[in-house]
């Protein structure tokens, strides 16, 4: 019986590592799709048109009519449980108290996420501009988020004239900046 079980154990064991040594060999060494924040730059634009994020923000108040015609908005979709939406906080908290003066506007849509996290988090980051919980992930949809972080970047037109994906540092974003103030 003892042999029985060694022999069943040592097979089992075998197919297991046949299994995965065949799914590696078929994937060429990729592991599944392309997934979270695995994506990061610039990227094409599916819809020009801005959707004014609406609502109330995470304290209760409603979300002001973004004031297109003075304003250039930027519109991050994150979540406090995403590591790369952890690593660019800092650097968009930064960066909405830098371009405020150059009436540039950051309004956050923490999607999938709690209220106590997100609370925590922004407190943690020293976040001070605009975030909207979307709990259902409607605003995401609406925008065709297909990864966290994304950034959208809308010029005073109301058009969407950038889209970024993943984490962004400090030069890029102000890159990005200069070229939608310029662009007006």
């Amino acid at each position: 019986m003892r042999k029985f079980v060694t022999l069943a154990s040592i097979s089992a064991i075998a197919i297991f590592f046949t299994i995965i040594l065949v799914g590696t060999i078929k994937s060429g060494g990729m592991q599944g799709r392309p997934g979270l924040n695995e994506i990061s730059g610039e990227v094409a634009l599916i819809t020009d048109k801005y959707l004014p994020i609406k609502g109330k923000d995470i304290n209760g108040n409603i979300i002001e009519n973004q004031d297109l015609g003075s304003e250039i908005l930027v519109v991050d979709f994150w979540a406090s449980w995403c590591p790369p939406c952890i690593q660019e906080a800092l650097t968009l908290s930064e960066s909405s108290v830098k371009w405020k003066d150059k009436n540039v506007r950051f309004i956050g849509v923490a999607l999938w996420d709690n209220e106590d996290s997100i609370k925590k988090f922004l407190v943690k980051n020293d976040v001070n501009y605009t975030i909207k919980l979307d709990k259902t992930g409607e605003s995401a949809i609406d925008y065709g988020v297909k990864a966290l972080p994304e950034k959208f970047f809308i010029n005073k037109d109301g058009i969407i004239v950038k889209k970024y994906i993943g984490p962004i540092d400090k030069e890029t974003l102000d890159k990005i900046l200069l070229e939608v103030i310029e662009g007006e």
